[in-house]
């Protein structure tokens, strides 16, 4: 066990998403331990509604977007080169239907914009055409994503559950810069639904206190002309107040990578975020 948590540290170092899943999968397994030691007994709540809000911090971007028929640019950094917001507060909703005591079904939604402002310190190049030196640039990066999936069940009691989901996540991406003082504007948005399969767990260490995890990854590459990867890890801590109430707090890191050829531009785009929520739940 010592050898696993100094690889862990290792990993951390380098390649912090592969010692993120890595402790996911260590996590599923104590839960699944647990959940195997007691009996089987009926889970509570078949329909769940989480309702707060999501407070994103240090939000990182950079993108590039290329003519298809021109050379390749250069990546621009949305915070360092276009003034990019990296904080935004949203409403995010979540909710799950249970069918049975093994089925399910999880849904989320929320949406995000940031916007930026600066005159340029350097020539960009975005979509073919040049933003030169000194010229006043606007722009704004938005995600509006949907997240359904359905939740199996595969172990759980009164006290732990583990599962596993496979779903879509779907985003709708915008990108879009103008310059007035030379009159070009230009944009590109990109719907992609995406794949995602992921794990689950939740842990009762009261009647009344509870936590709980998620995390979804995908990788796709459809005929090269949607491509990339995703990942999203959420743990929280909830509190029931009343038998239908409870308030809750949860952590979420979130990271995306997206190639998407138009017909005539091609935007790459790779983005990442921390995030805090705060909300409120009621269970039927």
């Amino acid at each position: 066990m010592h050898a696993f948590f100094v690889q862990l540290a290792i990993m951390k170092r380098k390649e912090p998403w592969r010692a993120l899943f890595a402790a996911s999968v260590v996590t599923a397994l104590a839960l699944a331990g647990a959940a195997r030691a007691a009996e089987e007994g009926k889970l509570p709540d078949k329909f769940g509604l989480r309702l707060g809000g999501y407070n994103i911090k240090n939000a990182n971007t950079v993108a590039r977007r290329d003519a298809n028929n021109a050379p390749v640019g250069a990546y621009i950094d949305f915070h360092d080169t276009l003034g990019g917001e990296r904080t935004a507060t949203v409403l995010r909703l979540d909710g799950r239907y249970r069918f049975n005591e093994h089925h399910g079904l999880g849904f989320s939604w929320y949406d995000v914009k940031l916007a930026g402002s600066r005159m340029l310190d350097k020539d960009i190049q975005w979509g073919g055409l040049t933003y030169p030196v000194s010229t006043q640039v606007d722009s704004d990066l938005k995600f509006n994503v949907y997240k359904l999936n359905y939740q199996y069940s595969l172990f759980h009691n009164e006290q732990a559950e583990l599962g596993a989901s496979v779903g879509l996540h779907v985003m709708g991406i915008s990108a879009n810069i103008s310059a007035s003082g030379i009159n070009q504007s230009q944009g590109q948005s990109v719907t992609a639904p995406l794949p995602v399969w992921g794990l689950f767990a939740a842990y009762k260490f009261t009647p009344r206190f509870s936590a709980y995890y998620t995390y979804e990854l995908f990788n796709i590459n459809y005929q090269d002309k949607v491509i990339g990867g995703l990942q999203d890890f959420l743990l929280g801590l909830e509190y029931r107040l009343f038998r239908n109430f409870a308030l809750g707090v949860a952590y979420n890191r979130f990271a995306l990578h997206l190639k998407a050829k138009g017909d005539v531009t091609t935007l790459n785009l790779d983005t990442n975020w921390n995030g805090g929520m705060l909300y409120g739940a009621v269970y039927f």
